[in-house]
């Protein structure tokens, strides 16, 4: 046994040695803890039974559209994204104007599973396989047609009602062609002018109804949404943002039109060279007239949301849209009560635009201010934070797209109203 004087320093060392590895372990272990939110991204997506036997090689197949930065030509969410949402308070939301009322908590396990980017690939590969199948014969179709004469927004929202119907009823749905798209002149007279075609089959030659069905797209309202099994446990929030995302794929056009333009207008000329950003679209006008929106805010009450996160966050690029050319006055009285802290970020685009306007313009030059709303709205799904008013289904736009993206920190709104439809 040995000495006292010997055994004295020995169990120091012990005790020292083991208060060493306990701070290493809790020190590793609350890494390991900041870092859950990505792999919990990965790794603990709590899918249904069809979706978990998806195999990774099914995805690689899926990797001309998937590059683990973008989907199709859409930014995901990463990791520089992912420390501002821990860096930021937890916010609960409750969506309205679905089927039932469903909340979403910015923190919540639930909420970062179900809007989590491999969620994400395995719908959008789906949604692909069902509407392009390796063999287009004894499929069963919904062709889509008459399409809503309303705003863009609303249009768009029209037809991914449409859209829905058809995959509810296991159909493959097509667009009539030509069509009687009013956003443009091409020949398909269509969504397929400006976004990817929606299917790689083609409307039959004789139409036999056993087989095809019409859906119009001036619905105003999916009244009854039917899933399709395999998304039965999603909520309406989810499935309907993963619906508009694929609808919405800009083609090849579109997307070098739009990054002309951004880098005709932003200094240095990639978006990605600003982020952290905040996106800000303000409408007014014929929506408060209308009496859709209760009041017209201005620009003060969008900033009061956002600008302690933002300073938070470390976010002092904005990007301001609107049709009201008077929100950019406001911008210069708001951001000298803050000190200049904010450094503006816009395009060059066609104001005052609104849909009485759109009703006067040729289908040529609907189709020209059409690609500036596909700019505009390539850089708010590309923001980090945003901000809008969600009664304006342009506003609605960019929440489902950026939902889609990984995006889970909640829309600032002044109007405190977040909405599926309306």
């Amino acid at each position: 046994m040995a000495p006292k004087f010997i055994r004295l320093p020995l169990l120091l060392g012990a005790f020292f040695l083991v208060f060493l590895l306990g701070v290493h372990v809790g020190s590793r272990r609350d890494i390991l803890n900041k870092k859950s939110d990505v792999i919990n991204l990965f790794s603990n997506v709590k899918l249904n039974k069809e979706l978990q036997s998806m195999k990774e090689e099914s995805l690689k197949s899926f990797s001309f559209a998937y590059n683990k930065t973008h989907l199709w030509s859409m930014r995901l969410a990463n990791e520089d994204y992912y420390r501002i949402a821990r860096a930021l308070p937890c916010r609960t939301v409750t969506y309205v104007g679905g089927l039932k009322n469903e909340s979403m908590d910015s923190c919540s396990q639930t909420t970062i599973n179900e809007f989590s980017i491999e969620s994400t690939l395995q719908a959008q590969k789906w949604i692909y396989d069902h509407q392009n199948p390796a063999n287009c014969e004894n499929k069963k179709f919904a062709i889509i047609q008459k399409y809503a004469w309303s705003g863009f927004g609303s249009t768009i929202h029209q037809i991914l009602w449409a859209f829905g119907t058809a995959i509810g009823e296991g159909r493959i749905a097509l667009y009539q062609v030509p069509g009687n798209w009013h956003y443009g002149s091409c020949p398909l007279s269509n969504p397929d002018c400006i976004f990817l075609p929606i299917s790689n089959c083609s409307v039959p030659a004789d139409l036999d109804f056993k087989k095809v069905t019409l859906i119009n797209a001036n619905i105003d309202h999916w009244f009854k949404p039917v899933y399709p099994p395999i998304f039965a446990n999603r909520s309406f929030n989810w499935y309907r943002s993963q619906l508009l995302f694929y609808l919405m794929r800009y083609n090849s056009q579109s997307l070098n039109h739009v990054q002309r333009r951004i880098t005709e207008s932003f200094d240095p000329h990639s978006i990605d060279l600003h982020h952290p950003f905040i996106s800000v679209y303000v409408r007014r006008s014929d929506k408060v007239l209308n009496r859709e929106m209760s009041q017209a805010y201005h620009l003060q009450r969008y900033f009061s949301l956002f600008d302690e996160h933002a300073r938070r966050a470390k976010i002092s690029n904005v990007y301001i849209n609107s049709e009201d050319t008077n929100v950019f006055k406001e911008f210069e009285e708001v951001n000298r009560n803050k000190k200049k802290y904010y450094k503006l970020l816009s395009i060059n685009t066609t104001r005052n635009i609104v849909f009485s306007t759109l009703l006067g313009m040729s289908l040529e030059h609907r189709g020209e201010i059409v690609l500036e709303f596909l700019t505009d709205l390539f850089i708010e799904a590309n923001a980090d934070l945003h901000a809008g008013t969600l009664t304006s289904n342009w506003c609605r736009l960019v929440d489902e797209i950026r939902l889609v993206l990984g995006k889970r920190i909640p829309y600032y709104t002044p109007e405190h109203r977040f909405l599926v439809d309306v």
